[in-house]
């Protein structure tokens, strides 16, 4: 799942991953945290900075929910000041990406994450 509100973005990361593994965008942590109690999800993309429920909220709440205990979920925004990392990591994200990031770095990450899980 990408939960991610801006639209370029979101356009970009579906892109790279596009052909490599089935992903649902959602736009909001609220969003994020109802199809997460319908479908189970491999791996997160959270972006931190979305409206209402900031993802790192709905990271914390997700990492509670049954099932999603020990999933992957990383953290993808442009928060990369020192110690937004680690901040983001004790708050339910298990990975950290910056934005922009490297094509190469998020389709590596993703499927080293995915081939873990599996």
């Amino acid at each position: 799942m990408l939960v991610e509100d801006d639209e370029f973005s979101a356009m970009v990361t579906m892109q790279v991953l596009k052909g490599y593994c089935g992903i649902d965008l959602v736009e909001t942590g609220e969003d994020a945290l109802e199809c997460a109690k319908k479908k189970k999800y491999d791996v997160v993309l959270m972006d931190i900075g979305l409206p209402g429920m900031g993802g790192l909220k709905a990271a914390g709440i997700l990492r509670l929910m049954p099932g999603y205990e020990n999933t992957p979920i990383v953290a993808l925004t442009a928060f990369a000041m020192s110690g937004d990392r680690e901040e983001f990591l004790k708050g339910g994200c298990s990975h950290y990406l910056s934005k922009p990031f490297a094509v190469s770095d998020l389709l590596n990450l993703v499927k080293s994450l995915v081939t873990e899980t599996c």
